[in-house]
């Protein structure tokens, strides 16, 4: 239970920079998700509680002398041992609440996203939509499990769908970043084309541009480097790349003044 509070608080720790500071209903937002994480700690402290307790219970269960004893003892670890299942569900359901508040937190950001289509945020708020439904669904498996055992392994399972749960979550970041660096790259395509156009005009006017070409086909190398790094997905990479290529730019319309 602890490695799964950790894999769920890692993620979410994980995925903060995505966050922009806001007011009003950020605050809200904020406030209620702090009361969720303050509930699964006391959830998860109460189960800490009641597994020691049985296990006080069991132990004095081995040492009651007398069947009256051994039968009251047996009555109070069943109790604790039944109090430490709900309790162990009762954190489950948490986690899986604290999930699906950061599930939607993350689409009204993406939602507010100036910088990406209207196409990719309806497509990522469906990917989140599929999730918080799958995950919503695994409550009514939680309520129906029974067993100190099977507990165990829907604790195990669920860990494991929030491992796969935060890798998407990773995937919709890279998606944001991509579609921000595909617009940055074409941006830059138009700025070479309009560039290479003025360059057509000089050498029509009989001005040497032999530099000024050689800066321009640098310029196109660096924005073809960077659409090949956010192909790979290294968006830090094409960021620099494109960050040459403005360089170039610059150093072109210096030139193209002296001409």
């Amino acid at each position: 239970m602890k490695k799964l509070l950790i894999s769920i608080l890692s993620a979410l720790i994980a995925f903060g920079f995505v966050v922009s500071p806001s007011v009003g209903i950020a605050q809200t937002t904020d406030v209620d998700f702090q009361n969720a994480l303050n509930q699964l700690r006391e959830s998860r402290k109460a189960f800490k509680d009641s597994k020691a307790e049985e296990a006080n219970e069991a132990e004095q269960e081995g040492k009651a002398k007398g069947q009256a004893q051994r039968e009251a003892a047996q009555q109070r670890k069943e109790a604790a041992r039944q109090k430490m299942e709900d309790k162990r569900k009762e954190t489950l359901l948490r986690l899986i609440d604290i999930r699906v508040k950061q599930l939607n937190r993350t689409n009204e950001r993406v939602q507010r996203k100036p910088n990406i289509t209207d196409d990719l945020k309806a497509q990522l708020a469906a990917e989140i939509n599929d999730q918080i439904q799958e995950l919503n669904a695994q409550k009514t498996v939680i309520d129906g499990t029974e067993g100190k055992e099977g507990i165990k392994a829907l604790a195990k399972e669920l860990r494991e769908l929030f491992k796969a749960k935060h890798e998407i979550v990773k995937n919709i970041v890279d998606a944001i970043h991509a579609s921000r660096a595909n617009a940055a790259a074409a941006r830059a395509e138009e700025r070479a084309a309009a560039i290479g156009a003025k360059v057509k005009e000089l050498k029509g006017e009989g001005k040497d541009t032999t530099e000024i070409e050689q800066d321009l086909e640098e310029a196109e190398g660096d924005i073809n480097d960077a659409q090949e790094d956010i192909g790979r997905q290294a968006f830090r990479e094409a960021n620099e790349d494109l960050k040459g290529a403005y360089q170039k730019f610059r150093e072109i319309a210096q030139k193209a003044k002296g001409l």
